[in-house]
């Protein structure tokens, strides 16, 4: 766990590497899922909500015990994409004794004060994100995909 040091634009950049870690565990999961369903270089392009979809689209044709987990995880990581888009893609200006400001690039979006907690907090849900993809990568999906292909 990363602790909050009150630096905003170390926030920052603790969200936009974790969540990028997250989206090649996605990757990840793609190409082992590619024997289901296609995942060739133009899908490696798509942004990351619609590789989320796609994954849970394959990952509902196999079977194996942390599928629905995976899922959920899944769900919550295109929430969280969102969060970290609404932080990347606006403007943070600070104002030195006054509370930091996010200009959102979203069209009528109010502008809203944004923390170095708010920051850390979602870094630290991306980190906690990566083992719960990748674990069922490794281990169950393989074995799941295996079974997949003896029935099919």
């Amino acid at each position: 766990m990363i602790e909050d040091d009150g630096d905003i634009v170390r926030g920052l950049g603790f969200v936009a590497l974790y969540s990028a870690y997250i989206e090649e565990q996605i990757d990840n999961l793609l190409l082992t899922l590619n024997q289901i369903v296609k995942f060739g270089e133009d899908e490696q392009r798509w942004q990351i909500s619609r590789k989320i979809k796609h994954a849970k689209k394959a990952l509902k044709q196999i079977e194996f015990e942390s599928r629905d987990d995976l899922i959920a995880n899944l769900t919550l990581c295109k929430e969280i994409f969102e969060d970290r888009n609404e932080l990347i893609h606006g403007r943070i200006y600070g104002n030195f004794r006054r509370p930091d400001i996010l200009k959102s690039a979203r069209p009528n979006t109010p502008d809203r004060e944004v923390t170095s907690s708010e920051l850390y907090k979602l870094a630290n849900e991306c980190y906690e994100f990566l083992s719960a993809i990748y674990r069922p990568t490794i281990f169950e999906i393989p074995r799941a995909i295996k079974d997949y292909k003896n029935i099919a």
